[in-house]
């Protein structure tokens, strides 16, 4: 067929013109719909894959401030206050509030996954003050450490949380 037949067959039928525009409007008009409903479940598929790493980095940033303040019991335990030892831990606490206060701002973090390092770094805080008024008394004094045990509590209590967000994703 060559294209001088084309033309003249074209001649031929004067309505061709209107149904190949009407064809070719409803073919850009799902070619636009398939376009963006594609592009809306990437995003959104984008957007799932972004909490879930986000999950990950704040259970791991929770994780170890739990470890730093159960070891930090641990020790006030096994050594009793060594005001040069507590000043370490509390400087150590501080360090693991540093590094929630991080996990906050990463990409993917919504406002449950917020609440859960919130609520984990409030604790270490916490449990840093504790440390560092123990690190003020003198070896004889008295001390009260279930402020710090509260802490770990409320920090496992957040991880948990946590997991609980990620197996339900």
């Amino acid at each position: 067929m060559s294209l001088d037949s084309v033309s003249v067959w074209i001649e031929a039928h004067p309505g061709m013109a209107s149904w190949v525009q009407a064809f070719g409007s409803i073919a850009a008009i799902l070619l636009a719909v398939f376009i963006a409903s594609r592009d809306a479940r990437l995003r959104r598929k984008a957007e799932a894959n972004a909490r879930l790493g986000a999950i990950d980095r704040a259970m791991i940033a929770i994780n170890d401030a739990g470890m730093r303040v159960s070891n930090a019991l641990q020790t006030l335990e096994r050594f009793g206050v060594r005001r040069s030892v507590m000043a370490l831990i509390a400087t150590d606490l501080d360090q693991s509030q540093q590094h929630l206060k991080e996990t906050l701002s990463i990409q993917g973090v919504d406002a449950d996954i917020y609440a859960q390092i919130f609520v984990a770094r409030t604790a270490v805080e916490t449990a840093g003050h504790t440390f560092r008024v123990l690190a003020g008394l003198s070896d004889s004094e008295e001390f009260d450490v279930h402020t710090a045990k509260a802490a770990l509590e409320d920090i496992v209590v957040a991880y948990d949380n946590l997991k609980a967000l990620k197996e339900s994703a």
